[in-house]
């Protein structure tokens, strides 16, 4: 039988995961491309961090409003749209105003937004499981009565 989605659990194993991939990432550019390290580098799991843990908020938000499903879906697709321009102005800042490799940023950046984006595609299709669950749950209810 599936288990029911657990918030609590889903954002645990979500910032783990994040914080698992932030050392292997930064541990891979320091010991195979050890001149492209720098500090800095380190801005890009915070800033992920720092976003996976106001996806989770904003889930959770939208879980406790009950929002229907339509307008739950615009509004992430609202909140993707943000992300990826605040990204791109990150990306924009790094690139024209910190004096560091940019290769290496852009490369880094972008591994981990892919790596973001699929974490975010987990958070979703538990969602999904959970709402389709809950959705069956009440139709044989109705057909009961």
């Amino acid at each position: 039988m599936d288990k029911a989605y657990k918030a609590k659990e889903t954002g645990k194993l979500v910032l783990f995961g994040i914080l698992i991939f932030s050392i292997l990432e930064m541990g891979f550019i320091r010991l195979a491309f050890p001149s492209h390290y720098t500090d800095r580098l380190l801005f890009i799991p915070a800033y992920f961090l720092v976003l996976g843990i106001v996806v989770l908020l904003i889930l959770s938000r939208m879980k406790r409003s009950r929002l229907h499903p339509a307008r739950a879906i615009g509004r992430l697709m609202l909140f993707n749209v943000a992300q990826m321009t605040l990204s791109f102005f990150l990306l924009f800042c790094y690139y024209y105003f910190v004096d560091i490799q940019e290769h290496t940023i852009v490369i880094a950046f972008s591994v981990f937004y892919i790596y973001f984006m699929g974490i975010k595609m987990f958070i979703l299709y538990n969602i999904d499981k959970l709402h389709k669950i809950e959705t069956k749950r009440l139709q044989n209810a109705a057909n009961g009565k």
